[in-house]
């Protein structure tokens, strides 16, 4: 396949074409373009400057966003990106709500940690450098982590920050970025009210937010954080009114091709749902209401129940949309527009072709390991592997905090097992799933787990069934003191162990080995068929004179939109404000008739990713109007497509915030800290 590298002027020049408000995950750097687009061209050069600089307001808490709302470190991010570190807090506290009446009464979130970025710099050049020699794939992608973490040390050391290295437009651009660390923070406020239990509807009627406080050390003591920080806005937006949405998402699909969503949405996903399913019923079946099996999986059925009720949401959007359609047209302007010009056909076919290729081999792989991913709700042959390739990672002296965090993990697994677990329910899922395993055709089978179960000729479930009863029956892992002592022998030991499942883990590590370099040999040459892709995509787009956004990567984006409506089906019209009054009827607060029309929630057309949430929202001023939250049923599919029409995201209004602050005393002091702009 031949690779046409551009140089960083056309590469910048991809992201100077036309942007309509709505779509797209912009980088900090296209701020500037996103902010002059024809939906809001009448911003002031002023305000222009402070929304840039609404940047160093901004902080990771987890996968979610947050902004700093005073010059005291308080945070403001959403509760449902800490309700479990929450509820374990004090239970029920969506209910009862907190407020903290002085800083010693702060309770500290231990184990959560804020980041903010502080630069970021492009290093696509100095890399594209160290890899233009002739390499393969899987040389060019093992060159490419040791250059990263290269970089990434030397900028740790350098700048005394953390330092990462992020990829964009599959490997056309990259940027180091850089963050600061606080570890140390404490919750100030969480509403009452907090949950409306309506996910992905309209209306809402969410007190979805959250008051931190950050910390720092200053020499031996610990003082609040002094940021750049958000005024309020106690006036909020109207309809139509541009907002400006600031977060970091996680992964996105939009650069998919048809195929790519057909197999997802036809295959993938509705085999998944299936496995699903059937685990559902095996565990609701062998642990049934009152016994204390459903005790001991109560918490991996509400995961899988969960799980189910997000997939089926998926398809059914899936099947009521004209995704498939609609990527099916774009493909074929792809393809006009490159059988428009013979150059192109040179330049860009084969790059197609090589990517329609292996995008093929990886669809297999994929339904093979989601079989044997599924096998590992069968926790006691799961376990029995990790500790053996916990063991090889140990004699093998990795890295010495990633085998800490591994050891880690798997002590708290094996702490929590005996209260999680029963051998025989255990057994019946490992059943349940080779036999699913063996449906599958025989070139995405594994032979030495076909030997093991004699699945070659078949699924005979009674010969099936007694090798899994006499793994069972042969261990000592049930036992949590012998658990503990495994994690701590070495390979040898496993090697010459006469226990069961400790046996299965020796004999099938080869064969996941085999599998492990399978998959980075093949994803080493998707990576870089992608990129040949990704180039075509961008060269498409600037021939139309379309501005281009790269995939969600858990790096700070930007969302522009407006405060809009929509209509989500024939005669029905959603307005883009739910009032205190409809609050008043679900859950009756007290609410003085003059304040009844107070805004809580609102929608707007700010593009967000199916998990893309807690996002502060400003308005064209700088200020903050509101956390956006949540998405509309119509995004369920937002991580594949964004529909102008339908799309809509959820915010907390920051005025429904400050009435919720004002109603006790605590929170009005909650206020004064804050600056509040009318």
């Amino acid at each position: 396949m031949r690779i046409i590298h551009r140089s960083l002027t056309v590469l910048l020049a991809l992201c100077s074409g036309t942007v309509q408000a709505g779509e797209g995950l912009w980088q900090p750097q296209q701020l500037p373009q996103i902010l002059t687009a024809d939906a809001v061209s009448s911003l002031l050069p002023g305000q222009v400057a402070a929304l840039q600089q609404s940047v160093n307001a901004m902080a990771q808490v987890g996968d979610c966003s947050a902004a700093f709302v005073s010059a005291n470190g308080l945070l403001l991010t959403s509760y449902h990106c800490l309700a479990q570190k929450l509820d374990s807090l004090q239970p029920a506290m969506s209910d009862s709500g907190f407020t903290a009446l002085t800083p010693e009464t702060e309770l500290p979130l231990t184990g959560l940690g804020i980041a903010m970025m502080r630069q970021q710099q492009d290093v696509t050049l100095l890399l594209n450098r160290q890899l233009s020699q002739p390499l393969s794939p899987q040389q060019r992608s093992e060159k490419l982590q040791q250059l990263s973490r290269q970089l990434v040390s030397e900028c740790q050391r350098q700048s005394g920050y953390r330092c990462e290295l992020k990829s964009f437009h599959d490997g056309m651009a990259f940027y180091l970025l850089q963050y600061q660390d606080l570890d140390s923070v404490r919750l100030v406020h969480v509403p009452q009210r907090v949950v409306d239990g309506r996910n992905w509807s309209w209306p809402r009627y969410s007190a979805n937010y959250v008051l931190l406080r950050a910390y720092q050390r200053n020499d031996q003591t610990v003082v609040p954080y002094r940021p750049a920080f958000l005024a309020v806005s106690a006036r909020g937006v109207a309809e139509n009114d541009a907002v400006i949405v600031a977060g970091f998402p996680q992964n996105s699909q939009r650069y998919h091709n048809a195929e790519q969503v057909r197999f997802q949405f036809e295959q993938l996903l509705p085999a998944s749902l299936g496995y699903l399913q059937h685990t559902i019923e095996l565990i609701e079946r062998l642990a049934p209401p009152g016994s204390h099996n459903a005790q001991r999986y109560a918490a991996m059925l509400h995961q899988l129940k969960q799980s189910e009720q997000q997939q089926q949401a998926m398809l059914q959007q899936y099947r009521n949309s004209n995704l498939l359609a609609q990527k099916q047209q774009a493909e074929q302007q792809l393809i006009d527009w490159i059988n428009g010009s013979p150059v192109r056909q040179q330049l860009y076919a084969p790059a197609i072709s090589r990517f329609v290729l292996l995008q093929q081999q990886y669809h297999n792989t994929q339904l093979r390991d989601q079989v044997l991913d599924y096998l590992q709700y069968a926790r006691l042959p799961a376990l029995a592997k990790q500790l053996y390739s916990h063991a090889l990672a140990r004699e093998a002296a990795e890295d010495e905090n990633s085998l800490q965090q591994q050891a880690q993990q798997i002590r708290r697994q094996i702490q929590l097992l005996d209260t999680q677990f029963d051998a025989r329910l255990d057994m019946e899922l490992a059943l349940h799933f080779l036999r699913q395993y063996s449906l599958l055709p025989a070139e995405q089978r594994l032979p030495a787990l076909d030997h093991y179960f004699a699945l070659a000729d078949g699924f005979n479930r009674e010969i099936v069934r007694h090798k899994l009863a006499a793994i069972y029956r042969g261990t000592r892992l049930t036992d949590a003191d012998t658990r503990l002592h495994w994690l701590t022998q070495r390979p040898q030991q496993f090697v010459q162990s006469q226990d069961s499942l400790i046996n299965f883990a020796v004999a099938m590590h080869d064969t996941a080995t085999q599998l492990a370099t399978q998959r980075r040999q093949l994803n080493a040459e998707l990576d870089a068929a992608k990129a040949g892709m990704m180039e075509v995509l961008l060269a498409f787009d600037e021939a139309r004179g379309k501005a281009s956004y790269a995939e969600a990567n858990g790096s700070l984006r930007f969302s522009l939109g407006h405060v809009r409506g929509y209509q989500p089906m024939d005669a029905v019209w959603h307005q883009p404000f739910s009032s205190l009054r409809g609050l008043n009827t679900r859950d009756k607060p007290v609410v003085a008739p003059e304040q009844a029309g107070l805004a809580v929630n609102f929608l707007s057309t700010a593009d967000s990713c199916a998990g893309y949430t807690a996002a502060p929202t400003l308005n064209t001023r700088a200020e903050l109007v509101g956390v956006m939250f949540a998405g509309v049923k119509e995004n369920v599919l937002a991580d594949w497509h964004y529909d102008a029409a339908q799309s809509r995201s959820v915010h907390v209004d920051s005025r429904f915030i400050v009435w919720q602050l004002q109603q006790s005393e605590a929170g009005k002091t909650l206020l004064g800290e804050m600056q509040l702009r009318y």
